[in-house]
């Protein structure tokens, strides 16, 4: 582990690079993070979902198939989401398929600022 990483139980703490980096090389976590950061908490599932596959698509959630919705949610609910908040930067209730709070810090925002400008 480098000095660069920090460990996810650092709520409100900033992330290290490294940990910073691997949160975004996924497009899933990087369109929900662009969606969540400046989001109040409760966000749902289905609502951060229409949110990504908005922007995953490049169109209104409601024009995105529901199986490439169903495919987004389930990626999110098992895969993404948990590894956001491991890393401290959500706390996720899976029960209730609800994000109720968010803690997006440095270095995530200044990335997340370039990759809007990037990605729209």
């Amino acid at each position: 582990m480098t000095g660069d990483s920090a460990g996810g139980d650092d709520r409100g703490g900033s992330l290290g690079m490294d940990d910073a980096l691997s949160l975004l090389s996924d497009r899933y976590r990087r369109h929900a993070l662009a969606c969540l950061d400046g989001m109040p908490a409760p966000v749902t599932l289905e609502g951060l979902t229409d949110q990504v596959a908005g922007r995953e698509f490049q169109q209104p959630p409601d024009r995105v198939s529901m199986m490439k919705r169903t495919q987004i949610a389930t990626a999110l609910h098992h895969t993404h989401l948990p590894k956001l908040q491991e890393m401290g930067v959500i706390v996720y209730d899976d029960e209730e398929g609800k994000v109720t709070d968010i803690a997006i810090g440095p270095p995530l925002t200044g990335f997340l600022d370039k990759i809007r400008r990037h990605e729209g």
